[in-house]
């Protein structure tokens, strides 16, 4: 019996989060976004996506939110009661050793490289050759294994590069990419190699944070570069 309310357990979990997900799409999120909020705000996972501010700008989605999260909180107190009752209960180490020896003959399997490239291919060809995008923070191209990160200069009225376009300025040689010039509220992204560059600019960089550096030494009269969001231009 004792398996048996797990297993029914288990299923008006599943049951619940089904429902919330639904009702998460009927308030217009997204239903991959819906399903991955859902289940985080059950298990408690504490997810602090942007995508978790969609749940909470949302009155209606901060309410289901709210009874996900009491409904998880009460789910895993009952589950912990059960399970601790039938392990107490019953012997159940063979079981566990089983499932441990399991465990370690997989971890050790992946280990080998050519169990490993198999696995990693089945895994490739089941990948859709399209995937889902997302808005990403521009944090995300920063590589602090390679000195990498998205910088910006702020092109001041006697900087050397007026009248330049990126493509000669950049000194060559340097794996530095522009990613846009910001100009007048406005942003340059197609033509931003062959823009030439006004006072005012400013132009969002990624790449060596040290070749960035002696660029903003070299373009700008007023100090080090800016870090800043590639939407807005907030200082960071």
């Amino acid at each position: 019996m004792g398996y048996a309310f797990i297993a029914l357990y288990l299923l008006i979990i599943l049951m619940v989060l089904r429902l919330s997900t639904i009702l998460l799409v009927m308030t217009g999120m997204e239903p991959s976004q819906s399903s991955f909020q859902a289940a985080s705000m059950l298990t408690g996972a504490g997810f602090t996506t942007s995508e978790s501010e969609l749940v909470l700008r949302h009155p209606v989605r901060r309410r289901i939110g709210l009874a996900l999260i009491l409904f998880g909180a009460f789910s895993l107190a009952v589950l912990i009661s059960v399970i601790s009752s039938l392990i107490s209960e019953n012997d159940h180490m063979s079981v566990l050793a089983a499932v441990a020896a399991l465990l370690a003959c997989a971890w050790l399997l992946l280990r080998v490289p050519a169990v490993n490239r198999r696995v990693a291919h089945w895994i490739a060809n089941r990948v859709p050759s399209h995937t889902e995008g997302a808005p990403v923070p521009v944090e995300e191209l920063a590589d602090d294994l390679h000195q990498e990160d998205v910088m910006g200069i702020q092109i001041a009225e006697d900087s050397p590069w007026l009248g330049l376009t990126l493509r000669e300025a950049l000194p060559e040689g340097e794996e530095i990419v522009p990613l846009a010039i910001k100009r007048d509220g406005r942003k340059i992204r197609k033509d931003r190699w062959e823009t030439p560059i006004e006072a005012g600019d400013f132009v969002l960089l990624y790449g060596e944070e040290e070749a960035i550096q002696a660029s903003c030494r070299a373009v700008s009269a007023s100090g080090a570069p800016s870090r800043r969001n590639a939407d807005d231009g907030e200082e960071r």
